[in-house]
């Protein structure tokens, strides 16, 4: 009997147990099997591109989220310390200011490259010889001028690139006659001397005197290859210099081994090249060469010898073709600290190269010219210029604003012995001039504007390290 009993269980387990089969499906036809197959179809496809477009999404937000939020922090942090700032300027403007002065009529100066310590120095000297400041600076960047109570307005304009300068030029258009500007100060930090050439024939129409080179006059400064040529064909001493045309031509000097031993510095030429102002250090080997750039014809290069040697650098101010103040410094040590002093040599080769070279124009503006006093012969050969105002220009105090422009009615007039010391300035001179001006914390701290100082090492050293961080993770 229990074998029955079990056998049976077993047997009714089975039966229960085992899963019956599924219904067959409905026949609905060749023509209705071919209609709803599409858009099946289409709804499968549709579903599995949203679910991959989502992975997506949320892959990129998960790998980028930290910099998203740090970026969207940082700019509300900017807003919310952009107006107190600006209240405080506004107060001590106030405080500072007379109230005669406050009321009465300035002509108006335009400086550009607001973010620098040249454009704060110039605005702070120009405010001070009775003039009216108004700052520019290119979108993007830290305006750091803004803060100070020597700039009345500040703005933003496009930047230029490559060949797109026409909304760079209608802005400063838009500047010039809203602000009824009188003089243009192109500092040449954030862009090169090129676009403010091209924006010259179109503010000097609206009657505005440009402070800067014109188109030809700047293709030839801030072209390295032909302030060479001309300067070899006045007889002035030059460094070796070759024009390369191709990569070609470079592998050329490789091969016959002309770049093996020294320092050479590959700058692009031609009226591209003073657009883009680019310039390679070359390795000394063939092999590790790597032209990032395109050299043709039409995108010409020069490569310059660099000398072992002291190296200066120096701020000269042309009015009407001649050297009216000159300050040289040299560059000492890896970091490029810059020392003021008394060089000759170099203010003898200035005024020669003004005097020399025939320009189709009186040449006016202020320039950078770097040199470099060879360690075994000991003469000084020019490497390169830059139109705009290098960091040298911080020597200066607001009689040189005197020497570019005519001062105001009610500026007073300093000692001519001030004067001397710009024109030609030695060592001691301008250490009882500015002191240690050529440090930054010094240049940029002034008593009755002291919103730049707070503003550059609490707010723009600060945000300039965190977009270097972000930039590093974007570029990993």
């Amino acid at each position: 009997l229990l074998r029955s009993s079990s056998s049976t269980f077993t047997l009714l387990d089975r039966r229960y147990l085992t899963p019956s089969p599924p219904p067959p499906e409905p026949d609905h036809g060749i023509l209705q099997n071919l209609i709803g197959w599409y858009p099946t179809f289409i709804l499968r496809f549709s579903r599995n591109l949203l679910a991959t477009f989502i992975y997506l999404v949320w892959s990129q937000i998960f790998m980028m989220g930290p910099t998203l939020w740090l970026s969207a922090w940082l700019w509300i942090f900017w807003k919310c310390v952009q107006l107190p700032l600006s209240v405080v300027k506004w107060i001590l403007t106030l405080i500072i200011t007379p109230a005669t002065e406050l009321a009465r009529k300035k002509r108006t100066v335009l400086i550009s490259g607001g973010g620098s310590v040249q454009t704060l120095h110039l605005a702070r000297n120009f405010y001070c010889a009775g003039a009216r400041v108004v700052v520019v600076e290119v979108e993007g960047l830290f305006g750091l001028t803004k803060f100070s109570t020597a700039v009345d307005k500040f703005y933003t304009v496009p930047k230029p690139n490559g060949d797109r300068a026409e909304e760079y030029i209608e802005a400063l258009k838009t500047i010039v006659m809203k602000e009824k500007v009188a003089y243009f100060i192109p500092v040449c930090v954030t862009n090169t001397a090129y676009y403010d050439a091209l924006a010259k024939p179109h503010l000097e129409l609206l009657g505005t005197t440009v402070f800067c080179p014109g188109l030809k006059e700047v293709c030839l400064l801030d072209d390295v290859m032909e302030l060479l040529r001309k300067c070899q064909t006045e007889g002035m001493s030059t460094p070796e210099y070759y024009p390369v045309m191709s990569k070609e031509d470079i592998y050329r000097l490789y091969d016959e081994e002309v770049l093996k031993t020294g320092r050479h510095i590959m700058f692009s030429s031609g009226p591209l090249g003073c657009r883009d102002r680019m310039k390679i250090l070359l390795p000394n080997v063939k092999r590790e060469f790597k032209s990032p750039h395109h050299v043709s014809m039409h995108r010409p290069w020069v490569i310059v010898k660099d000398y072992p040697g002291d190296h200066f650098i120096t701020c000269t101010t042309v009015k009407e073709s001649k050297v009216v103040a000159n300050v040289t410094c040299r560059v000492e040590g890896s970091a490029g600290r810059l020392v003021p002093m008394e060089h000759k040599e170099i203010e003898l080769w200035l005024n020669q190269l003004f005097s020399k070279l025939k320009f189709t124009r009186p040449v006016s503006g202020h320039m950078s010219f770097r040199f470099v006093e060879c360690t075994n012969s000991g003469s000084v050969v020019p490497i390169g210029c830059r139109v705009g105002v290098s960091l040298p220009y911080i020597c200066h105090t607001s009689v040189h604003a005197r020497l570019v422009w005519k001062p105001c009615r009610h500026f007073t007039r300093q000692a001519s012995a001030v004067i001397d010391t710009l024109k030609h300035p030695s060592v001691q001179a301008v250490s009882k001039l500015i002191g240690t001006v050529l440090d930054k914390r010094e240049a940029l701290f002034s008593y009755w504007d002291p919103l730049p100082y707070c503003a550059y090492y609490h707010i723009q050293l600060p945000f300039t390290n965190v977009q270097r961080i972000i930039q590093g993770q974007n570029n990993n």
